[in-house]
């Protein structure tokens, strides 16, 4: 476990919700308002919704989301995935990791996500290879491994808290194994990733940023050594496979390397954690989708699609259009910042009938929960399998699974989007 700060979580049931309850605001900037700050939230998607019939391309006030244009609807959303011109660039870590002593936000600054278009495609190619379905076919039976020793654990008692207990630590010890991180720093790294997690969202007070730089550091320093262990002495890892890599006659740099592994170990469990977490609670609040999965678990590879469309983790996507564009009524200048609601567009009711109701039959042919494009999630498999594994796992050893209680608690983060506490019994 890790000694965590946590702020206070958004109160929330398991009872249905009303996805377009009375009293929502009108103005954009007030729907804006209440989506950054948690006391004013409440469920999140009946504002999505709101801001959608609003304003579909939304230009911000200056001071908030650095005036740039939101866009919560789908067929635009798909359009701008696939325009070339409209990157992941690294002025929006300037705009939105810079705090501290800068250390959290070098890293950021190195990481593929944040590079321009060809160093950027550069080194995906690189790190790819270790994302491919052969490579998952590896994979998956470490997920299987750890998902039932975290479920042997919980079985001793009859009631579980599953966000710490098996959320995390699921995504966690796989992706640490899958690097190559050995199981005696898994403790270290563990605390180490969850502060270095927490200085990515978009307020941070400054005990939480001075947190997010040392973990930087101390993560610099980690994967450096035991790059150079795997350099003397190669082992079947992603680590490894990262520094074998090469694509017409290049590799990754010490810095890339580095930075990129940071990158894979944050993304591959803080995300994951997270959509196993919405997938549970979309699943008790529809009682007769939970029964239907588990009676028939042949239908997770599909669910796991609607689980992904109807409440993804990462909620907000940050581009740069270099050219500019227009898109409806909305001029967006050259150099111009859009921000893209992915829990919104995903509930696009001009895409998806129904998009309020979890179907695990649904047939999901294309929805954004991991973008589009270029800049298209590169661990998507990894992310699928470890849901899959995790859900059917915990279905199967706790058939009756149920919440131990009619309440839980969202977190209060925008970015990232998850349940902080989820209790349970069997």
């Amino acid at each position: 476990m890790v000694s965590a700060i946590k702020a206070p979580g958004i109160p929330a049931t398991f009872e249905p919700v009303d996805w377009n309850p009375p009293g929502l605001p009108t103005d954009g900037d007030e729907i804006m308002a209440r989506l950054v700050d948690p006391a004013q939230r409440g469920e999140l998607y009946p504002l999505y919704h709101q801001l959608r019939r609003v304003a579909p391309v939304y230009r911000n006030r200056p001071e908030l989301f650095h005036g740039a244009y939101a866009f919560t609807g789908f067929a635009e959303t798909d359009i701008i995935f696939k325009n070339p011109r409209v990157v992941n660039d690294p002025q929006v870590v300037d705009e939105a990791f810079t705090h501290g002593d800068g250390t959290f936000t070098s890293v950021m600054r190195n990481v593929m996500l944040w590079q321009h278009p060809e160093p950027h495609q550069r080194v995906r190619t690189l790190v790819k290879s270790a994302f491919t379905p052969r490579a998952m076919a590896r994979w998956r039976p470490i997920a299987e491994q750890v998902a039932n020793e975290l479920c042997d654990r919980m079985e001793v008692d009859d009631h579980a808290e599953l966000v710490d207990q098996y959320n995390y630590e699921l995504p966690f010890n796989v992706i640490a194994k899958i690097l190559g991180i050995p199981d005696d720093d898994f403790p270290i790294i563990r605390q180490l990733a969850w502060d270095f997690a927490r200085a990515g969202e978009k307020s941070v007070t400054p005990e939480v940023s001075a947190r997010g730089d040392a973990a930087a550091r101390a993560f610099m320093e980690y994967f450096a050594e035991l790059a150079e262990e795997r350099r003397r002495a190669p082992a079947d890892d992603l680590l490894s496979s990262l520094l074998e890599a090469e694509a017409e006659g290049t590799r990754l740099s010490h810095t890339e390397l580095i930075a990129n592994c940071i990158l894979l170990l944050q993304a591959g469990h803080e995300t994951t954690q997270d959509l196993l977490g919405n997938a549970q609670v979309a699943l008790f609040r529809h009682p007769d989708q939970l029964a239907l999965l588990t009676e028939r678990p042949e239908l997770m590879k599909n669910a796991v699609e609607e689980f992904l469309r109807y409440d993804a983790s990462v909620q907000i996507n940050h581009r740069v259009v270099l050219d500019g564009m227009t898109s409806g009524p909305a001029e967006i200048p050259p150099g111009g910042m859009v921000y893209i609601f992915l829990g919104a567009v995903n509930r696009d009711p001009a895409r998806f009938a129904d998009p309020d109701r979890l179907d695990v039959t649904r047939d999901v042919t294309h929805h954004l929960a991991f973008s589009f494009g270029a800049y298209y999630c590169i661990g998507a498999a990894l992310a699928r399998t470890e849901i899959s594994v995790g859900i059917e796992t915990l279905l199967a050893r706790f058939p009756h699974l149920r919440p131990g209680t009619g309440s839980f608690e969202w977190r209060n983060t925008l970015q990232l989007r998850g349940p902080q506490r989820v209790d349970v019994t069997w």
